[in-house]
């Protein structure tokens, strides 16, 4: 029962709701530019780039609950959490690179799985280095 409570918990469930719309606005982006004839890695280039900006703010606001605007402690948020995102951006770009050009599976059936990886990856960075609380 405490383990059930510690996962549905206010943070997560906002996560998993804000993290829906983050990737409702991926796949969006990357269909899009799929769709205009752009190769897998810039496709995923493209709405990776517009995923974090909205992610970055819905995360602060809504998940994590970081109030602060201060312009250094907005620096810190913000190299803090792109990084982290680029992280987990390289090893999805990789693993389509691999899956998509190398062994001939589906561009957007690979995109969904990869994002489970990072949605997951994702979280715990922001948990742990980006919007950790003091103390």
């Amino acid at each position: 029962m405490k383990m059930i409570q510690k996962i549905c918990n206010r943070e997560v469930i906002s996560y998993l709701i804000c993290g829906v719309l983050t990737t409702i606005v991926d796949l969006i982006i990357f269909w899009i530019c799929e769709r205009a004839g752009l190769f897998v890695a810039a496709s995923n280039t493209i709405s990776y780039i517009g995923a974090t900006i909205f992610a970055y703010f819905v995360n602060k606001i809504f998940v994590f609950l970081s109030n602060s605007w201060k312009p250094a402690v907005l620096a810190k948020e913000m190299f803090l959490f792109f990084s982290g995102r680029f992280a987990t951006y390289v090893m999805q770009t990789l693993l389509l690179v691999l899956l998509v050009d190398i062994m001939g599976f589906d561009g957007f059936i690979c995109k969904v799985f990869t994002t489970v990886l990072v949605v997951v990856g994702n979280y715990f960075i922001s948990k742990k280095a980006v919007f950790k609380k003091a103390g």
